[in-house]
């Protein structure tokens, strides 16, 4: 494993209110070069719920996926490259999280109540927390 046996907090900003929501991860690992960056994640608690284990749309899961540039294809889609419409990110087809995407910045998952929720993004930051957690 590249990074082992980290916390993971994501944030996102959103854009109509500026209010800020989190996702938080108490285990998080991404393995080597060799593996292509695939993300591993659980442990989920937050208010912005769990983009990563996305369950209103299984293709949307990012949890388990190899990390896809312009430049490297890693994602599942048959018939496009996610990253070139929605930025680096570890898709599996095209996932619903588009935190790097240049002008349509999204975080799409759906929360511990049932509900839909896609917000558009203004800001976000990925942290982590690595060794003794």
């Amino acid at each position: 494993m590249c990074i082992p046996g980290c916390r993971l907090r994501v944030e996102v900003q959103v854009r109509s209110t500026g209010q800020w929501m989190w996702a938080e991860y108490d285990n998080m690992t991404v393995e080597s070069e060799n593996n292509n960056y695939t993300l591993h994640v659980t442990g989920y608690h937050g208010n912005a719920g769990d983009a990563f284990n996305d369950d209103h749309k299984a293709r949307w899961q990012s949890n388990g996926m190899q990390f896809s540039t312009l430049d490297f294809d890693n994602d599942l889609h048959p018939e496009s490259n996610c990253a070139a419409s929605a930025a680096g990110w570890w898709h599996r087809w095209c996932s619903s999280s588009r935190l790097n995407a240049r002008y349509s910045r999204w975080y799409s998952t759906i929360t511990t109540t049932g509900k839909i929720l896609s917000i558009r993004v203004s800001a976000s930051r990925m942290m982590l927390q690595c060794g003794a957690i």
